[in-house]
């Protein structure tokens, strides 16, 4: 059993198939793939359906936050708002960048389909199964998605159970409360159950819109990061494993020439990467953070209710999210600033003058780790997501006392 586990290689599909099909689920397709007219009808149908109910809730959010009056004073209701003002926010930068930049990504998709191992043999070379995607990953991604659910069904869930408690306590004088997802009046009265159940629909669809960009964005990011990563552990373990010799100096350093020509390749995929979601880290940074603290207020505020835990749930799924975002930044990191000890434990030492030569300017070129960086100002890393986690206890910490006196 454990041979057979063994033998079987992840293919690139298998790598794309997460991120691929979150997108799927919401009507987007990006690299077009053939299928029957209805389903396509369907799923661009069901994405239409998703932007406009996002875009209407989306703007009853921010006439109500232009309406002040109908805030102030209330701050479980302004936390409330933040919190939904700051994914929005995020969620929103994602789509414009993921849309905007839909070909270069497919682009650089293809370009890491056509160098990645072929077969059985070279991928389990290149060790491939090490880094699909790791299990704290996908159970990661699994509470997210549960977690959203839970916010986006808890409301309706909750207004189930009072009804219900309200019908053996009180009885026919029962009322049901209606509670929402979203705090906003919108356009009509919810507080009917035909226009409730519209209201659950909307919400629904807003929702899965755009957490599907909001995470969706994020995980083709680390899927893209990941193929890279593979490439220069590979490159590495040419380098650790090679044994040169001085009767075939000329076989050697041929050898380097490739491996230099290699390097610079998935260098400039890295710089592609980078340029394509550069921005979108800056900006997730910042709205990560103030989103995190937000939840934390809101969730101090509310106490140990459905909707406290929803949300603290929520604060666990933001703060691993962007764990997920720095581990493959660390991981890009750590495998990129290994060649140089990669190229000094091979046996250097039985290569020509030449080769040695050559070997000491590549360990000398290599020395400088390829990064995930917010446009050059902030270095994505596990540093990067303790420092956020810093700033967000101490607004807690903060919060808290000021809540004391």
């Amino acid at each position: 059993m454990a041979k057979a586990e063994e033998e079987i290689q992840r293919s690139y599909e298998e790598f794309i198939h997460i991120p691929n099909m979150m997108f799927k689920l919401i009507g987007y397709d990006l690299f077009d793939s053939p299928k029957p007219l209805w389903l396509k009808l369907l799923m661009r149908a069901y994405f239409l359906v998703g932007l406009a109910s996002h875009y209407y809730i989306i703007s009853y959010m921010m006439l109500r936050i232009i309406q002040w009056e109908t805030l102030a004073g209330d701050p479980v209701t302004i936390m409330r708002y933040a919190e939904i003002f700051f994914l929005t926010i995020n969620s929103e930068i994602k789509i414009f960048t993921f849309l905007y930049y839909r070909n270069r990504i497919r682009e650089l998709s293809d370009k890491l389909r056509f160098i990645f191992p072929r077969n059985k043999s070279e991928r389990r070379d290149y060790n491939v199964n090490l880094y699909y995607w790791p299990r704290l990953i996908r159970y990661g991604f699994y509470y997210f998605v549960m977690v959203t659910l839970l916010v986006i069904f808890g409301p309706c869930l909750q207004s189930a159970c009072m009804y219900l408690y309200q019908r053996f306590t009180v009885g026919n004088a029962a009322k049901f409360p209606y509670l929402r997802a979203y705090p906003m009046q919108l356009s009509y009265d919810a507080n009917s159950p035909l226009n409730y159940v519209l209201t659950q629909i909307l919400e629904f669809t807003c929702s899965h819109f755009f957490m599907t960009f909001n995470i969706g964005t994020d995980v083709w990011m680390m899927c893209l990061t990941c193929q890279i990563c593979i490439h220069f552990a590979h490159l590495g373990q040419q380098l650790a494993n090679y044994s040169p010799s001085r009767e075939r100096s000329t076989e050697d350093c041929e050898f380097l020439v490739s491996v230099v020509r290699r390097h610079n390749h998935v260098l400039s995929l890295h710089k592609e990467l980078n340029d394509i979601f550069g921005m979108l880290l800056a900006y997730n940074l910042f709205t990560t953070a103030s989103t995190l603290c937000c939840v934390a207020f809101y969730t101090i505020l509310r106490g140990l209710t459905l909707y406290g835990v929803s949300f603290l749930s929520f604060f666990i799924s933001c703060a691993s999210q962007f764990y997920m975002v720095c581990y493959y930044g660390q991981l890009l990191i750590d495998l990129s600033e290994a060649l140089p000890q990669a190229a000094y434990t091979q046996n250097w030492y039985d290569g020509s003058p030449m080769y040695r030569k050559q070997l000491l300017l590549i360990m000398s070129t290599t020395g400088k780790p390829a990064v995930l960086t917010a446009k050059g100002v902030i270095i994505i890393s596990l540093d990067t997501f303790k420092n956020m986690m810093n700033i967000t206890y101490r607004f807690f910490a903060i919060i808290r006392r000021v809540l004391d006196v």
